[in-house]
C-alpha cells in the first residue's frame, strides 16, 4: 500500500509509524508543507493519510495550513484512513466541525491516558494497558462533534483520541517518538523548556526512561491494528 504522510516540521517526522509500516513493506510518501510542498490534487491511490504535529495552530491563517484544513474535510468525507497526531489530530478535528481551543492543562511531557466506554472495544485501542504514560508536547486541545467518537481521555484533558469514520483516528499525544526526537524537541523549544525548568526537564527524563519502551510498544501494536481496518 502507498501512505501519504504530511509534514509541518522537520523534526516531527513518522518515526515510529513509519518504521512499522516500511517494516511491513508499504511505500510512504512525505509532504514537507511547511517547505512549499504542496498537497496532491488527486486522492487516487493513496492508501492512507499519516498527518504530523508541528507549532502551527489548525487555526492559523496561513494558506497552507486553510488548504490542508480543506484538504482533509474532503479526504474525510471519501472514507481516506488517516491517522493524525497532535497538530494532525486537531486539523481533523477541525475539518470534521470541531474548534480547536487553549488545552486547559499544557501537557509537556508523560502522562497517563484512560478508554472511554467507546475505546475498550475500539479495534486500534482496545488493547492499549490502561492508564498507558504517552509523551505530550502541546498547548492546544479541540472540541468533539457528533461525527467524532472519544476513544482515549484524560481527567484535565478530555480529548485524547477520537475516531470519524472505519480507519479515521486522531490522536493528541505522540505515540510515534523515540529518545533523540524528544531531545530535539527540547532543544528546539524554547517556550517549552521554560515552562517546564530544569526540575521538569529532569523528571521527563526520568519519566522516559520509565513509559517509553511500552509505549512503544503499544505503537506497534497500534499501527498493524489500523492496517488490518484499512484492508478490512
Amino acid at each position: 500500500m502507498h501512505f501519504l504522510v504530511i509534514q509541518h516540521l522537520d523534526i516531527e517526522p513518522p518515526a515510529l509509524i513509519g518504521e512499522v509500516l516500511s517494516d511491513a513493506g508499504h511505500q510512504l510518501t512525505t509532504i514537507h508543507l511547511d517547505q512549499g510542498e504542496q498537497l496532491p490534487a488527486s486522492l487516487t491511490g493513496i492508501s492512507g493519510v499519516i498527518m504530523m504535529g508541528g507549532p502551527q495552530s489548525a487555526n492559523d491563517d496561513s494558506d497552507y495550513i486553510q488548504n490542508e484544513v480543506a484538504w482533509v474535510k474532503q479526504a474525510e468525507e471519501r472514507g481516506v484512513p488517516m491517522l493524525g497526531i497532535c497538530l494532525g489530530a486537531q486539523i481533523m478535528a477541525k475539518a470534521a466541525g470541531a474548534e480547536i481551543i487553549r488545552s486547559p492543562l499544557r501537557e509537556l511531557g508523560w502522562f497517563p491516558v484512560y478508554h472511554t466506554t467507546a475505546g475498550k472495544d475500539d479495534p486500534l485501542f482496545a488493547s492499549m494497558p490502561e492508564g498507558l504514560g504517552v509523551f505530550q508536547w502541546h498547548g492546544e486541545t479541540f472540541s468533539l462533534t457528533d461525527a467524532m467518537s472519544l476513544l482515549i481521555t484524560h481527567p484535565d484533558v478530555a480529548a485524547q483520541a477520537f475516531r470519524l469514520g472505519r480507519a479515521q483516528y486522531g490522536l493528541q499525544f505522540h505515540i510515534e517518538v523515540n529518545e533523540p526526537i524528544i531531545e530535539r524537541w527540547i532543544a528546539h523549544g524554547e517556550s517549552e523548556r521554560e515552562h517546564l525548568g530544569i526540575e521538569g526537564i529532569n523528571i521527563l527524563h526520568k519519566e522516559s526512561a520509565l513509559y517509553l519502551k511500552s509505549m512503544q510498544q503499544f505503537c506497534s501494536v497500534m499501527i498493524n491494528n489500523w492496517l488490518k481496518e484499512i484492508t478490512a
